[in-house]
């Protein structure tokens, strides 16, 4: 067996693709209806320029670690260490409440093409939900994501069918002069009048979501030749492939049924064979993404729990020490007051541990845990709105931004240390003197804070 090298361009691009197209883009459409077309197109284009710019930023941020060790959290860990158990959490609070979506996306959308006889609907989705298991369970249990890029490609395959059908049924309505179209299915079309405040809001945190892409450390850690100039590379060909199917999925699909556009575009479309493969092709594309959901949330869970171990073991350490003589402590090379800040900075350069038998735990307790969810919850666009809102935000503009703005253009002796200590071929990149990317990622910081509040607010208080 020929040794691993790394993943290539190509398959570290199909797997960014992969993993920001989602069920998510079904919704775009009605985005476009809530925004008018020139505001939809607009947010579609920003909110993807951005979400590229704060890739980047991740993956000129992995450069200041030993490669293949960059994540959320090994990064906060050496510019706010602080905050980076928080960090984490809520970026595994994100993928676990995405997860949770696709599973109950599975239940709402199989009954519809394929039904049993004396079944009700309640039932019938808890079959197809625990049923998803087959194929769930096995590629989430996959170490590499490199290792899904066989995966990934058939869920592609199945993005192409879904956007080739709306293509199709926008030009048949088209070329028909709207008259395949039931006339309870039509309506007006809205050039640059959105349809109020908040509901602009809210439909800009679904769009957030769907360019948001939580593997970008992973894809860049399992990259061959990690360079900048790859990444960056990676990076503009993935977003420009993914804006250019939201824009045009988005349009097409707008434009099909105008105003009269309600949630998700494949419960319009009349039940024909090529409609119910469409949906049977959307349950493929979100239970072949989960793996790729999940390896981020198996990461951050693993982190967060390494932490507080940790933190747990000293502090019995420390109580032992001083109970058995205060003169002379067992331990003396711990302090008297524990900093978990001090702890994380002195744990920075080494590896977080996750054993098999530890990934494999936590891999079943995590699945455990959105089966349980999934089955209990039927609100599909209430967990989106909540994710997207936060979770969403957080890792496409807040976390990027903060990495961005410490990491750049720095004077800290410390930092320049590290980016030579770990990449010394790349420390002469613009990119990391730039003070006009450290100011874009002082505007990501702030554009994040107030895009959450205020998508929040909108999708709770509708």
């Amino acid at each position: 067996m020929p040794e691993y090298t790394g993943a290539t361009a190509l398959s570290s691009v199909v797997n960014t693709v992969n993993t920001i197209i989602g069920s998510g883009i079904l919704v775009l459409p009605y985005a476009i209806r809530t925004d008018g077309i020139l505001l939809g197109v607009f947010v579609l284009l920003f909110a993807g320029i951005l979400n590229g710019i704060g890739m980047v930023l991740q993956g000129a941020s992995s450069k200041f670690l030993p490669r293949g060790s960059a994540t959320f959290f090994t990064v906060c860990r050496i510019t706010y260490p602080n905050l980076s158990v928080l960090f984490d959490l809520a970026i595994f609070l994100q993928c676990f409440g995405v997860n949770i979506s696709y599973l109950v996306l599975t239940g709402d959308i199989l009954p519809l093409v394929y039904t049993f006889d004396g079944w009700d609907t309640k039932s019938m989705s808890l079959f197809y939900i625990l049923i998803s298991t087959v194929l769930v369970v096995p590629l989430s249990l996959t170490k590499k994501l490199d290792n899904l890029r066989y995966t990934s490609i058939v869920a592609l395959t199945s993005i192409v069918y879904i956007c080739f059908l709306i293509y199709c049924n926008f030009i048949i309505a088209v070329s028909t002069d709207y008259k395949s179209i039931p006339q309870d299915k039509l309506g007006d079309f809205s050039l640059i009048k959105p349809q109020g405040f908040k509901p602009v809001c809210k439909t800009f945190g679904i769009i957030v979501l769907a360019y948001t892409c939580p593997t970008q450390f992973s894809i860049v850690g399992e990259l061959r030749n990690p360079t900048m100039k790859r990444i960056a590379k990676i990076t503009t060909i993935s977003m420009t492939i993914t804006a250019i199917l939201f824009i045009s999925v988005g349009l097409s699909g707008y434009l099909t049924f105008g105003n009269a556009l309600e949630g998700n575009i494949l419960l319009m479309y009349k039940n024909d064979i090529f409609t119910q493969t469409g949906r049977a092709l959307l349950i493929l594309m979100v239970i072949l993404s989960f793996p790729l959901i999940f390896h981020p949330s198996r990461v951050s869970f693993n982190n967060i729990y390494h932490v507080m171990t940790k933190k747990w073991v000293d502090y019995q350490r420390k109580r032992t020490s001083s109970g058995t003589d205060d003169r002379s402590p067992l331990l003396p090379h711990l302090s008297s007051s524990f900093d978990s800040a001090d702890y994380i900075v002195k744990m920075e350069d080494e590896d977080v541990p996750l054993s098999n038998l530890a990934f494999y735990t936590i891999s079943f307790v995590l699945l455990f845990g959105n089966y349980t969810f999934a089955i209990l919850l039927n609100s599909f666009e209430l967990i989106l709105a909540i994710v997207g809102s936060t979770g969403g935000v957080l890792i496409s503009f807040i976390l990027p931004g903060f990495y961005g703005y410490k990491l750049l253009a720095s004077d800290d002796d410390e930092i320049s240390n590290r980016l030579n200590k770990y990449s010394l071929e790349e420390s002469d990149n613009p990119i990391f003197k730039s003070k006009l990317l450290k100011n874009i990622s002082l505007f990501l910081i702030i554009w994040g804070l107030i895009a959450m509040v205020i998508c929040l607010y909108s999708s709770i208080f509708e």
